[in-house]
């Protein structure tokens, strides 16, 4: 098995080479090859398994299980759940981590999907080869070797993606109904932080932007859709986060499973015409779909309501405005967006006048 040492951008030189020397061997190696392929260990220094680095910055990523040969490997392990997609490299006892590939052939379509806070992306034809991640283990500086497991979980395809907050159910003894003090550790403590115009916002917390209970009138996304806007703010910069519009999408009905391997769901038999897959595989159904903005000053809130919620575009930097809200991931320290980490400090909802 040949062994190559992970660089930027750089490494899958080699599974090319790799699967045109398989594609030129004799009919029988080819054609067990092609269900098999070869495999390749890459030995990825651990500074370069972060979520800072350019290519994964980059969302250079495509695919699910099976990846296109242009896919980075960090941004695959990520996906894959292998590691997670933070800031911070592995620990300091981590030398580097070695990931077992295997060289498969071109796909038809690579499907897209969010894993781990990692949205993939799809991409539509097939395109010199493919690799899926067979193993991954940790190398440590002392010789010892932790090894990974995937973590495959998919992100929730109802609306609402946080749980609102269980109704707390207490209990008052007799012996603490004689103390009002003890009582009132069941009051719910919000902390007030001043925003960058001195303006008093709620601190950024999970409960601070959770749906408010089970019906769909009380989720964060319908409070959006209805006319809310949430601003979020960092210790230096505001956002806007808003609903933009309806789409109307086509979600395949009648899937062909091609390949027992994959398993991937490819389009309907070939004879079809466009016309007849359009009415034999696709259904319509409507998305809701938001915008992510970056705010180019902040704005104390009486000018901001004045002049209109959401803000008119000239005083935003879009930054993704064809969000669903599945692609929205949040966590108890920010906001996952389009595959980058934002580190919230506030949170604000504000309505139109």
């Amino acid at each position: 098995m040949s062994c190559v040492v992970y660089k930027i951008g750089e490494c899958m030189q080699e599974l090319i080479r790799l699967w045109k020397e398989y594609e030129s061997s004799p009919a029988d190696e080819a054609c067990e090859s092609s269900r098999n392929g070869p495999t390749l260990e890459i030995r990825i220094p651990a500074e370069h398994v972060t979520a800072t680095n350019r290519q994964v910055r980059g969302g250079q990523l495509w695919g699910t299980d099976v990846y296109t040969v242009d896919s980075d490997l960090v941004a695959v392990l990520m996906h894959a759940g292998y590691c997670r997609p933070t800031a911070s490299p592995p620990p300091s006892a981590a030398q580097e981590l070695r990931a077992t590939i295997r060289v498969l052939p071109p796909q038809d379509c690579y499907i897209s999907t969010l894993r781990n806070n990692v949205r993939s992306r799809a991409w539509g034809a097939a395109i010199g080869c493919s690799y899926r991640v067979e193993r991954c283990c940790i190398i440590k500086k002392g010789g010892g070797i932790i090894e990974l497991e995937p973590c495959l979980t998919h992100s929730s395809t109802m609306e609402p993606t946080l749980a609102p907050v269980a109704v707390e159910r207490t209990m008052t003894t007799r012996a603490a109904a004689s103390n009002a003090l003890r009582q009132q550790r069941f009051v719910r403590e919000v902390t007030i932080q001043f925003n960058l115009c001195m303006e008093p916002w709620l601190k950024y917390s999970i409960s601070a932007v959770a749906d408010k209970g089970l019906k769909k009138i009380l989720f964060t996304s319908s409070r959006l859709k209805k006319g809310e806007v949430l601003y979020l703010e960092t210790h230096s910069q505001r956002y806007e986060l808003c609903f933009n519009m309806e789409k109307v999408v086509k979600v395949p009905t009648v899937p062909y499973v091609h390949g027992s391997e994959t398993g991937r769901t490819q389009t309907y038999n070939s004879h079809h015409s466009n016309g007849e897959r359009n009415a034999l595989d696709c259904e319509s159904t409507v998305v809701d779909i938001f915008r992510w903005s970056l705010c180019k000053r902040p704005l104390p809130q009486k000018i901001m309501q004045n002049m209109g919620i959401p803000l008119p575009i000239e005083f935003m930097e879009v930054l993704e405005e064809n969000l669903e809200w599945d692609d929205i991931s949040w966590s108890q320290t920010g906001v996952w967006i389009a595959g980058r980490e934002y580190a919230l400090a506030r949170a604000h909802f504000l309505s139109p006048i």
